[in-house]
C-alpha cells in the first residue's frame, strides 16, 4: 500500500523457501469477517499484502509471534473493518512484490499501522476493470466470448444483471498474463508486449474475475487460464455453429421398463443432436405411450386394459401430427426419435410412425466407466459405419408346405435359441414352421453403434418381409425380436399398412435371462390386439 516500505524477495527467510502449506482463500467478505473476529478477539492482525491478494497472520502481540490465518481479496468490506478506530491500532501491513505473500515469513518483516491514507490509495487501484485493452480488443474478447463468462463451469450473461434482468455491461476483461510486471502473473517482458492483445484476455463476470486475480491467483496459473479460454471460445463457436443445422421436433416413447421411469434431459438430447448435426426446434418435445409410468408387465392381465385405454386417447393425437392434421395442415415434421420402452410398444409405435423420411431415431448407449449421463443418447465417438453383410438374414426352416404362417427371428443383443420359443413356432424342440431369422456375427447389446447400423438393418428387415410376404405370401407371422431398443422400433417402421400379414408380437416372460417367449398383442393392417383378453384398438386414421 501506498507509503509503506516494500520488502523484496530478499526478505524471504529459511521459513518461507520451505514453502508452507497454501492456507483457505477467502473472498473480501470472508476475510473481513475473520478480520474483525481476530481484532474483536484482542489480537494483533498483520496484512502482507501485493498488488492484487493478501495474507493474513495472527498473533498475541504486534511481535508475534504469528499464525498463517488465511489469504484472499482484500477489498470494501475489508477496508470497512480496517477504518473502526477502536481496533485499527492492532492492524499491521506489510507490501510486497512475492506472488505468494502467504509464504513470507511474517517475523522477519517490517511492519507499519495500517491508516486511513494508506486505505483510500488501495481502493483507488483496486478498478482494474478494463485493464488497458483498447475498445477494438475489448469488441473482439466480448464477440469471441458470446458476453459469457469464460471461466469453466460459469457461462454467466454480462450483458444483463443475473437478478433484475436489466441489459448492461458486466463484463471485466482479465489479463491472463497480467498488464504489470508485479501483477498476478506477471512478466518482465510479455506483460508490456501482451497488454492489449485480444489472446491474451478472458471476459469473466464479477466473482470470476476477483477469484482468479485476488481471491486465489496462485491456482489460476497462466496455462490454465489460457487452456480455460479456448475451451471457451471453442464451445462458443461449437454452439453458435449448430444454427446452421436442421431443426427437427422431439419425440421421446418412453416407458417405465425397470421399475421406474427413466429421466431424459433436454441437455443430453441437445448433445445427441448436436452430434449428429440437428437441432432442436423451440417447440416442447412430445412424449408418447408412458401409460401413467405404468411398468411394463406385457404379461400380467392388467396391462394391456390400462395401456389399451390410453392408447384410445393417444393415437388419434399422435396420428394427427404425423398426417398432418395436427400442424394445421402442414407436412409431417422432421422427427427426432428416442425410444426406451418395453418391445412391444415400441414395435407398435414404430408401426404407427411408419418408415418415412426426415425421422431420425437414437439409441441409447450404456456408458462407459467415467463418462457422464448427458452423453448416453449421443452416437459414440468409437462407432463406424457397418461393413456390408453385418446384418444377415437366414432361412432357419424353409417354406416348403407352402405354409401361411411363418416365424421372423431378430437375434442382435442376443441369440434366440429354439428353447426359448412357445408352440406352434417350436414342437418337440424343432421348428415346426417356416423361419427366418435376422442376425450377426456376434449378438450383443452394443451391436447398434453408429447411424448407418439401422440403415444396414433396416434393408435386412425389408429383404426378411420381402420373403415372409411376396415369396411366402404368409398371412400370420410370429415375431421375436431380441434387440436394441433402436432396432426393435424400427422393425415396427418397416410392418406397413400396406403389409396384409398380420405379427403376433412375443415377449420373454419375467423368468430369468433364458425364459420362454410369449405372444403379448397382434399387429393387422387395421388394428392393435392384446392377445389375454382380444381388445383392440384402431390404427386407422
Amino acid at each position: 500500500m501506498g507509503g509503506v516500505q516494500k520488502v523484496e524477495t530478499a526478505a524471504v527467510s529459511n521459513a518461507a523457501l520451505a514453502q508452507p502449506s497454501k492456507p483457505s482463500t477467502l473472498t473480501d467478505t470472508e476475510l473481513a469477517a475473520i478480520v474483525k473476529a481476530q481484532l474483536t478477539a484482542g489480537q494483533n492482525v498483520l496484512v502482507v499484502v501485493n498488488k492484487y491478494t493478501a495474507a493474513l497472520f495472527s498473533g498475541s502481540s504486534d511481535t508475534g509471534p504469528w499464525a498463517i490465518a488465511c489469504a484472499g481479496e482484500l477489498g470494501t468490506e475489508f477496508f470497512a473493518v480496517a477504518k473502526a478506530k477502536s481496533i485499527a491500532k492492532r492492524l499491521w501491513v506489510h507490501n510486497t512484490l512475492e506472488p505468494k505473500p502467504w509464504a513470507l515469513d511474517p517475523s522477519a518483516l517490517p511492519k507499519n499501522q495500517l491508516v486511513v491514507t494508506q486505505l483510500t490509495s488501495w481502493m483507488k487501484s483496486l478498478d482494474g476493470r478494463h485493464g488497458h485493452a483498447s475498445p477494438e480488443t475489448k469488441a473482439k474478447v466480448a464477440g469471441l466470448a458470446a458476453n459469457r463468462c469464460q471461466f469453466a463451469g460459469c457461462g454467466e450473461d454480462l450483458s444483463a444483471h443475473l437478478v433484475t434482468g436489466r441489459a448492461g455491461n458486466f463484463s471485466y476483461f482479465a489479463h491472463i498474463i497480467a498488464a504489470s510486471e508485479d501483477g498476478p502473473r506477471g512478466h518482465a517482458t510479455l506483460s508490456a508486449q501482451l497488454a492489449d492483445a485480444p489472446d491474451n484476455f478472458l471476459l469473466l463476470c464479477d466473482k470470476c474475475h476477483r477469484l482468479v486475480d485476488k481471491v486465489d491467483p496462485d491456482s489460476y496459473p497462466t496455462d490454465k487460464l489460457q487452456n480455460m479460454r479456448n475451451d471457451a471460445i471453442n464451445e462458443v463457436r461449437r454452439l453458435l455453429d449448430t444454427l446452421r443445422y436442421p431443426e427437427v421436433e422431439r419425440l421421446y416413447i418412453v416407458g417405465n421398463v425397470t421399475g421406474q421411469m427413466p429421466h431424459i434431459s433436454d441437455r443430453d438430447v441437445d448433445s445427441a443432436l448436436w452430434k449428429a448435426k440437428l437441432r432442436s426446434s423451440p417447440k416442447a418435445a412430445d412424449s408418447v405411450f408412458s401409460f401413467g409410468g405404468a411398468h411394463h408387465a406385457p404379461h400380467d392381465d392388467a396391462y394391456w386394459p390400462t395401456v389399451f385405454k390410453t392408447l384410445q386417447f393417444d393415437l388419434p393425437l399422435f396420428q394427427s401430427k404425423l398426417n398432418g392434421v395436427g400442424n394445421s395442415g402442414r407436412p409431417r415434421p422432421p422427427l427426432a426419435v428416442f425410444p426406451l420402452h418395453g418391445t412391444s410398444i415400441l414395435i407398435l409405435a414404430g408401426r404407427i410412425l411408419g418408415d418415412m423420411a426426415g425421422t431420425h431415431v437414437f439409441q441409447p448407449h450404456r456408458n462407459k466407466v467415467g463418462e457422464h449421463m448427458e452423453t448416453r443418447w449421443a452416437w459414440p465417438d468409437d462407432g463406424v459405419s457397418p461393413a456390408p453383410g453385418k446384418y444377415q438374414v437366414k432361412e432357419l426352416k424353409p417354406n416348403t408346405a407352402q405354409s401361411d404362417e411363418a416365424a421372423l427371428l431378430v437375434s442382435l443383443t442376443y441369440g434366440i435359441t429354439t428353447k426359448r420359443l412357445p408352440s406352434p413356432v417350436v414342437v418337440n424342440d424343432a421348428l415346426a414352421m417356416p423361419t427366418l431369422e435376422i442376425t450377426v456375427d456376434n449378438p450383443n447389446p452394443a451391436i447398434i453403434r453408429h447411424p448407418d447400423d439401422l440403415v444396414h438393418f433396416g434393408a435386412a428387415v425389408d429383404d426378411a418381409l420381402r420373403t415372409l410376404q411376396d415369396t411366402w405370401k404368409v398371412k400370420k407371422v410370429h415375431l421375436f425380436v431380441g434387440a436394441p431398443t433402436s432396432a426393435a422400433l424400427l422393425v415396427g417402421q418397416k410392418m406397413q399398412a400396406r403389409h396384409q400379414a398380420t405379427f403376433y408380437i412375443n415377449e420373454t416372460l419375467p423368468n430369468g435371462p433364458e425364459s420362454v417367449f410369449a405372444p403379448t398383442i397382434a399387429i393387422s393392417a387395421t388394428a392393435v390386439s392384446a392377445i389375454r383378453n382380444g381388445q383392440s384398438v384402431s390404427l386407422q386414421t
